[in-house]
């Protein structure tokens, strides 16, 4: 069981609006009775007249969207410069009900999860990533010889069996499963009914209460899990430079990957229907998109005044090229480089270049006018 950080008169009444939610679960549990003897309290009826178990009370104190965007964002671009570094690639797996992971970690309400030390959000370990992805191929799907799948589990995995001792690193790398976006957690609730048998069935004994049977009465345990979510999965080659075909080989890993979720599963519960994910392409593409948008305002934000007015007459003619016969001599392009050159009369000499270069394409593109090529010659004076 996890005790707690702190007595009573010290505990805080409530999670703090910008805490760690994996630090508040895990070390701040305040459902032990008053006499201190790390029992937990008898569920007793509220105000309300409802039965309140402590256990469901606490996990709801967790419940709802958590994590930070901006945090998650800036780890996913950290993590897709170090992927694309490593010749890896990342795909997204959105999931199809429930997942619960680190469902056996110790906690007072006998479940426990997994949480990100830094991000504060549920996420699948690496080891955990490469642990299902092993499952996969050694259930041989793709047919090969017993000798064939046993090299390839040792090549990919570094051992041919789970128990072995590793004599050499795998070609390949897990990274952490995380969240693309804030997830939504939920109290959920198993009802085992035959507890007993469980723990007892071995002694041989005749106690009714350790039999299997249809009389007991079900016993509800609430449990923290994710409601649903999009996880990023990210894969690469240990030695991109020196073994170039492990890069190549990435796309079968994936598709190994790929089968895992869609019929194994990932994390706990998974014969009750938890933790089955199903690709969704779509998300990586958004999150690059998003990563080119956040860079180049980076960079817009990094340019002189002169750079900015240089840069965005760029972009307007990027999208007037692709329409010429709309962008007339007198039209708002030429209105915005009349303006530009009107301003750039204390600009540095590289910067009114620039400028030049820029509007001779421009004229040269779009119009060919002598009245325009005669105002950027004022520019070289």
């Amino acid at each position: 069981m996890t005790t707690p950080l702190y007595q009573d008169h010290n505990m805080p009444a409530k999670k703090p609006e910008n805490a760690h939610s994996g630090l508040w679960f895990e070390r701040f549990f305040n459902q032990f009775d008053d006499d201190n003897h790390w029992q937990i309290r008898k569920p007793l009826k509220g105000k309300d007249g409802k039965e309140h178990d402590p256990k469901k009370d606490w996990i709801n104190t967790v419940t709802g969207k958590i994590g930070s965007q901006k945090q998650l964002n800036e780890f996913q671009q950290r993590q897709q410069t170090l992927i694309a570094a490593l010749q890896g690639e990342s795909h997204c797996y959105s999931t199809d009900w429930h997942f619960v992971t680190g469902m056996g970690n110790p906690h007072p309400v006998e479940n426990g999860f997994a949480w990100h030390p830094t991000l504060a959000v549920p996420y699948l370990a690496g080891s955990a990533v490469k642990g299902l992805v092993r499952a996969w191929v050694e259930m041989n799907e793709d047919g090969l010889s017993a000798d064939e799948n046993k090299a390839l589990l040792k090549r990919w995995f570094g051992t041919e069996a789970k128990g072995q001792a590793a004599e050499q690193a795998g070609d390949f790398i897990f990274f952490d499963a995380l969240p693309g976006e804030p997830p939504v957690l939920l109290c959920d609730i198993m009802t085992p009914h035959m507890g007993k048998w469980y723990e007892q069935g071995d002694s041989g004994s005749l106690n009714p209460n350790a039999i299997p049977a249809d009389w007991h009465e079900p016993v509800p345990v609430p449990f923290l899990a994710v409601k649903k979510a999009p996880f990023i999965f990210s894969i690469a080659a240990r030695n991109p430079d020196k073994q170039p075909d492990d890069v190549k080989e990435l796309a079968r890993v994936f598709d190994a990957l790929n089968n895992a979720l869609l019929w194994l599963g990932a994390g706990a519960k998974t014969a009750a229907g938890y933790g089955y994910m199903t690709e969704d392409k779509n998300f990586i593409l958004e999150l690059q998109a998003q990563k080119d948008a956040d860079d180049q305002a980076a960079q817009f934000a990094a340019l002189t005044d002169a750079q900015k007015s240089v840069f965005k007459l760029a972009q307007d003619y990027g999208q007037a090229k692709a329409h010429p016969k709309t962008q007339p001599v007198g039209g708002q392009l030429n209105q915005l480089l009349t303006q530009t050159i009107n301003q750039s009369g204390g600009w540095p000499s590289e910067d009114r270049q620039a400028l030049w270069a820029l509007g001779t394409k421009i004229n040269e593109t779009l119009w060919n006018n002598k009245n325009v090529k005669n105002r950027l010659k004022t520019l070289q004076g």
